[in-house]
């Protein structure tokens, strides 16, 4: 499913920009040049205030909560610029602020007092929505089918209260009806270290994909009525002890209803072939993050380790499946505009025997798909996923300044281009999987050449090419981080 508001946001900023070419040469590390630069102090100081400038709705305990100092604290002229530059990108990557500033100002006495200047982003989006009901951009490009485009309103409030919590309000129609509403606090203790959250979606399709023949997901749909009805309520408790380390946990219920229509044409669709499905699940999620920018790092290391657990036993469904994941990506910046990155990626399930269709899922879902295999996806049980991406910055991050807008929370736009040259394997272990595909049991990879654009308010455009193993070659497009 592909969400538009992005994309928005990217064509238009390609646009802006073209009369402005002339833009300074800041950084070639994207999350750098949005955080200022700073001579800094010449000698050991004593915190005095910490002094706040341009945070209207952010509140300060917000912001408190990512400096890696506080009032009173004494440091070492030969840490500042580490602890300066670590607290300015804790700040950026809240996605609450398109800019970011600290600077000592005069010491006297041995004391200086520390001003944080920010650039808060536009935080409320009543926008219409429009969702493709693919995998990604590439396969609809295959048939560009407008009957299978959902429209909508979708509100949300990224930083509501002024205390980081986000209200998100979904009201959808068209290929797909779609309801819901969730709601997330970072923070709900004094310490800031543990947050809750809950979300309901109500989803009522005409069309699924059923099953995976030849590597290709086949869809059945039902005009007359709905083919799949899914409800999904989930509550969560997060636990953030410091600035990188975090844990979560989330409840799940999920009510499925499906039509017999479905359950014929596969009867393994759902556990047992019931056209009714309801299960408790849980979630866990553990994850250390040292990257420098979170939606386009260059620099840094991310690990985590997930849990899935699809029912517990309170309905008698025969549904048992427990799933391991573990992802780990790590960043090098080679030179000033050289950038080398690798992830890996391992899943492992266990439980049902033969596991139903609807949670068979391996690779070219969401984010975990090998590169030039994006027409494809591969289910299976257990799967391995490695990523590398060599990078270097064309157009190093520059900004550009457009007077006629009259609010700094887009007039300032900073982009920067950077060339790909990738090379991604994987493997699927599917025991059960038709005869018919031919991509699961075997080793898969493709390679190729990129082009990735970097905007404001995490936005990213790939462009890429390449080839596959099977001598395919392709046109891709992508709105995320490669890794």
């Amino acid at each position: 499913m592909y969400n538009f508001k992005r994309f928005i946001i990217l064509i238009t900023s390609l646009l802006l920009m073209q009369s402005f070419l002339y833009a300074q040469v800041v950084d070639s590390s994207f999350v750098n040049a949005q955080i200022g630069l700073d001579e800094g102090p010449k000698q050991d100081f004593v915190v005095g205030k910490i002094i706040f400038q341009g945070n209207n709705q952010t509140k300060p305990q917000v912001i408190l909560r990512e400096l890696l100092f506080d009032e009173g604290d004494s440091i070492k002229v030969s840490a500042w610029a580490e602890i300066r530059q670590q607290s300015a990108k804790n700040l950026f990557n809240t996605s609450l602020f398109n800019f970011v500033e600290i600077k000592v100002q005069d010491i006297h006495n041995g004391q200086g007092d520390i001003l944080i200047k920010l650039t808060e982003r536009w935080y409320i989006w009543p926008i219409p929505v429009l969702e493709i009901d693919e995998r990604n951009f590439n396969t609809w490009l295959e048939t560009k089918d407008i009957s299978r485009v959902s429209a909508g309103i979708f509100l949300t409030h990224n930083n509501f209260r002024g205390r980081r919590e986000e209200l998100k309000i979904l009201v959808m129609g068209g290929y797909n009806q779609k309801f819901g509403v969730s709601y997330s606090a970072p923070y709900v203790n004094r310490k800031k270290t543990i947050g809750l959250g809950f979300q309901s979606i109500y989803t009522l399709r005409h069309e699924v994909n059923f099953i995976t023949e030849f590597d290709k997901q086949q869809y059945l749909k039902l005009s007359d009525k709905p083919i799949q009805t899914d409800l999904l309520s989930s509550a969560h408790i997060s636990y953030r002890p410091n600035y990188y380390f975090t844990a979560f946990l989330q409840l799940r219920y999920r009510h499925f209803e499906f039509a017999d229509s479905l359950i014929n044409m596969n009867p393994n669709y759902s556990p047992g072939g019931r056209e009714l499905l309801q299960y408790f699940g849980a979630y866990t999620k553990l994850k250390y993050d040292r990257r420098d920018y979170q939606s386009y790092p260059l620099d840094g290391y991310y690990v985590d380790l997930e849990a899935h657990k699809y029912g517990m036993g309170f309905f008698d469904n025969g549904l048992d499946i427990f799933k391991l994941q573990t992802t780990i990506r790590v960043y090098w910046n080679l030179s000033p505009r050289w950038y080398y990155a690798a992830g890996f990626v391992a899943n492992y399930s266990f439980g049902m025997d033969k596991q139903p269709y609807l949670f068979n899922r391996a690779l070219g879902y969401g984010r975990d798909y090998v590169r030039t295999y994006q027409y494809y996806v591969v289910d299976g049980d257990d799967f391995g996923l490695f990523k590398t991406n060599l990078k270097f910055a064309l157009v190093p991050p520059k900004k550009v300044k457009l007077n006629f807008i009259k609010s700094e929370k887009f007039n300032t736009i900073p982009y920067a281009f950077y060339l790909n040259l990738y090379f991604d394997a994987g493997y699927v272990d599917a025991p059960y999987s038709s005869t018919t595909n031919k991509l699961p049991n075997q080793y898969i990879y493709g390679s190729g050449l990129g082009l990735d654009f970097v905007t404001y308010y995490d936005a990213v455009a790939r462009f890429e090419f390449g080839v596959n193993h099977m001598g395919e070659i392709g046109w891709f497009i992508s709105f995320i981080a490669p890794i």
